[in-house]
């Protein structure tokens, strides 16, 4: 099966191969040009060959494929018997293959054998030529060389160059460029005269001009640097220059432009002076320069204004003549006790007018000499009652005029107010105050010096006049710490100075402080780091935070601006994390993370803490003991009362002698609702003492059985308890008793309805009495009938009987009095 498969194969490609062979010599193909311009119609003949063995024999017609796509057929037609043609209108921009096939069928056209092709390639007119630029070379070989951009040019299309230049009253020249170059030399045969110069691509499908270029051949060159022969001072205040130029260029005479440039010694800029059309060879002369001052010097020519600045020669170091110092300086003293320390600096109005000044401190009065130096500051004794001293500079030459320096006798006068420092940029700061109240300020004086010099800088001040209340303050470091003062100045006096530290702007701190242990507990940790060095906070220290952190805990902050700090409530025997971070204006900075483990609780404090506990809570017992043991009979009745069963209940006679056993004081029990659930109460009250309304209230039966005398026996309370019912105890009834039983003599008793809404014992069961009503008190206590059985009555009243009938429960009390029984 697999060799049928392969045979076959080779079959078909042995037959592809063959009409390949066929096709290849059956037609000739041809078009006017391989190359055509972009957008132009495009026409191609294909001429069949008459031995051609695809169309022998057989009937057919020729298509067109342009890029493996037919064209339309309205494109192609038939030059002669055997030749076909077709026009395309216009090819992409990329080009196309134009293909000729043959096909044996008309409508099919599947069935065409490709016979030849050809590739047309589109191409497009030159790229104008941009950006022309000519300029002479002035070295010994001279040359006017000129540059232009070709633009984008096609591989395959050829583009040549030509340069035309035009000169007024001469020939044009035309210069054709050799074919890959964009530039090209040309002889400078004319170096003044105007000319006109432009740059033409040409190609097959035509040509581009670029823009005129119009110039003077000498405007273009860039002359070498010149030099500075001789720099002669016989004039104060000026300085004469002769010059030439490089000796590559001395073989050119025409008038140049010059530029020179004088800067002091120390690189500060004097004076730079253009001066237009110089000639070479000549002297420049440059005066209104301050005497006795060294320069260094430097220059620079062109052609004209139009021209490119040759390089700066090399410097040339010059004096002009010196003479005496002139002008006054500006002093600053500061007087303290004794020691007097003088600062000064030119004023706008002093000149040096030489080199290696030195300044002399002198007193008229005694006529001395204070201090001589060449800093510009002094620091000396002055002597007493001396009023002035006085400054001069001196130099080589002579010396200045005396400066005065007054000594205020007072000192420590009133300050300014509200002085504040903000930054105004990395080099400079804003400063203000507010002025004094005296009228007498004459000025103030503004000094400030760096903090971190080593050694330390000399101070910088400024005098102010009196309106001023605020100035800027240059040349300032940034990151590094000023301090400032400024003193207002009185008629007779200096006042008080207001100092701050200032930044002109602030950073991070460049190290950040290291946590130190100082104690450290079960509970607390104290910690404490050292003050960052004034030269490494790089602005002012606004405060410090302090995290410390559990690994299970949440993260503790504190916030402080001292150096130390204790934190509180730790987990004893368990390790904590901390670390400190810094802050300033101008940014924060983290310190590294440090271990920090508690300690567990020692023997010291645990005896501190339990023996002060153990003491507290003997006191307590002790307390607790001694109140029972004091109490014990009404500690026994409040916590664990005799609660009688009412239904084992029977009467019992007592007296006030007997011991109230079981039963709590009346005098103790004041509380204005009884805790039990029924019972009677049989109270004796005075005979003057009246009932106030229906009913007998609580204050009026509780009675204490200990204001009663012995001997004359009274009637107590008794009290029948109901333990079946978990409720609120209220009184039933209440028995009155006007006074003692052997002195009574009562109307027949009487009895009072309670005012209770509880029911009575055994009002459940059928046949219970009817409701009682209250008797109206009339009178007083003695009007009230008691319910009372007296032993030394021998019989009872038939009334009495229905008394005790109406209520069933007083049937089981029975009370008699008995003499002490």
């Amino acid at each position: 099966m697999a060799s049928i498969w392969l045979v076959l194969v080779l079959w078909i490609y042995i037959n592809d191969t063959k009409k390949g062979i066929q096709a290849l010599s059956c037609a000739k193909i041809h078009t006017p040009a391989s190359m055509v311009l972009a957008g132009s119609p495009v026409s191609v003949s294909c001429s069949i060959q008459d031995d051609c063995p695809l169309t022998k024999g057989k009937n057919f017609h020729v298509a067109w494929k342009i890029d493996n796509h037919f064209a339309p057929s309205n494109l192609s037609y038939q030059e002669s018997n055997r030749t076909y043609g077709v026009i395309i209108p216009s090819l992409p921009d990329a080009g196309a293959f134009i293909l000729c096939a043959v096909c044996e069928e008309q409508e099919n056209l599947d069935s065409c054998q490709i016979v030849n092709g050809v590739n047309v390639k589109v191409g497009h007119p030159p790229s104008v030529p941009k950006n022309l630029r000519c300029s002479l070379s002035l070295t010994f070989n001279q040359s006017f060389c000129c540059q232009w951009d070709p633009g984008q040019e096609m591989p395959n299309l050829p583009t040549n160059y030509i340069l035309h230049i035009f000169r007024e009253m001469s020939k044009n020249d035309r210069y054709v460029i050799p074919r890959g170059m964009h530039s090209y030399s040309i002889p400078s045969d004319s170096l003044f005269l105007e000319m006109e110069i432009n740059v033409t691509a040409v190609n097959i499908f035509g040509n581009a001009t670029s823009e005129t270029l119009k110039l003077v051949p000498l405007e273009t060159a860039k002359f070498d640097p010149p030099e500075i022969k001789r720099i002669e001072a016989d004039v104060f205040g000026c300085l004469n220059y002769s010059w030439s130029l490089a000796q590559s260029q001395t073989w050119l005479v025409t008038p140049l432009c010059v530029e020179l440039r004088l800067k002091t010694m120390n690189n500060q800029l004097i004076k730079e002076l253009v001066l237009p059309f110089w000639k070479q060879e000549n002297k420049i002369n440059v005066c209104d320069l301050p005497h006795g001052t060294n320069y260094s010097t430097t220059m620079r020519v062109k052609y004209n204004s139009l021209s490119k600045w040759s390089n700066w020669s090399d410097l040339k170091i010059a004096n002009t003549l010196m003479k005496a110092p002139t002008g006054s300086l500006d002093t600053w003293l500061k007087v303290n006790d004794q020691t007097a320390q003088l600062y000064w600096k030119p004023s706008e109005d002093f000149s040096a007018n030489g080199w290696d000044l030195s300044y002399t401190v002198e007193s008229k009065k005694p006529k001395k000499a204070l201090c001589v130096t060449r800093e510009n500051h002094c620091f000396f004794n002055l002597p007493e009652l001396v009023e002035t001293v006085y400054l001069r500079a001196t130099n080589a030459i002579g010396s200045s005029d005396h400066t005065k320096v007054p000594v205020y006798p007072k000192r420590g006068l009133g300050s300014v107010s509200n002085l504040s420092v903000h930054p105004k940029s990395e080099a400079s700061v804003l400063i203000t105050w507010g002025r004094p109240a005296s009228p007498h300020v004459t000025g103030y004086v503004l000094e400030w010096r760096p903090l971190c010099e080593t050694p330390a800088a000399p101070l910088s001040f400024t005098l102010m006049d009196k309106n001023n209340s605020s100035t800027i303050v240059t040349g300032l470091r940034p990151y590094e710490p000023y301090e400032i003062s400024i003193y207002p100045k009185y008629v007779d006096g200096i006042g008080h100075p207001q100092t701050l530290m200032a930044y002109s702007s602030q950073k991070a701190p460049s190290v950040a402080p290291y946590l130190n242990v100082t104690e450290i507990s079960h509970s607390y940790i104290k910690l404490h780091w050292d003050e960052i060095p004034l030269e490494q906070r790089n602005g002012i220290i606004q405060g410090y935070t302090v995290f410390v952190w559990h690994e299970r805990d949440k993260i503790k902050v504190i916030k402080t601006e001292q150096t130390s700090v204790e934190v509180k409530d730790l987990q004893p025997l368990t390790k904590y994390y901390a670390l400190v971070t810094v802050h300033t204006m101008g940014g924060s900075l983290n310190g590294s993370v440090v271990t920090l483990a508690t300690g567990k609780i020692d023997g010291i404090e645990m005896v501190l803490f339990v023996i002060p506990a153990c003491i507290g809570l003997s006191l307590l017992v002790i307390i607790v003991v001694f109140a029972c043991v004091g109490k014990h009979e009404r500690v026994k009745m409040c916590l664990w009362p005799i609660i009688p069963d009412p239904a084992n209940s029977s009467i019992k006679r007592w007296t006030d002698s007997d011991s109230l056993q079981g039963m709590p004081h009346c005098k103790e029990d004041m509380e204005p609702v009884l805790m039990y659930l029924s019972h009677f109460s049989l109270l004796d009250l005075a005979e003057n003492k009246p009932f106030k309304s229906d009913y007998v209230k609580e204050d009026q039966w509780s009675h204490d059985i200990d204001s009663h005398d012995e001997s004359h026996p009274s009637f107590q309370t008794c009290v029948i308890y109901d333990t079946e019912h978990d409720k609120e105890s209220v009184p039933y009834a209440t028995v009155v008793f006007g006074g003692p039983y052997q002195n009574h003599s009562s109307p027949p008793p009487a009895y009072v309805r309670s005012d209770s809404t509880q029911p009575l014992l055994g009002a459940n069961n059928p046949g219970s009495p009817p409701p009682y009503e209250n008797v109206s008190p009339s009178g007083g206590v003695s009007q009230v009938q008691h319910f009372a059985t007296f032993l030394q009555k021998s019989t009872e009243s038939e009334e009495n009987e229905e008394h005790w009938d109406d209520f069933p429960m007083l049937r089981s009390l029975e009370i008699r009095n008995t003499d002490h029984i």
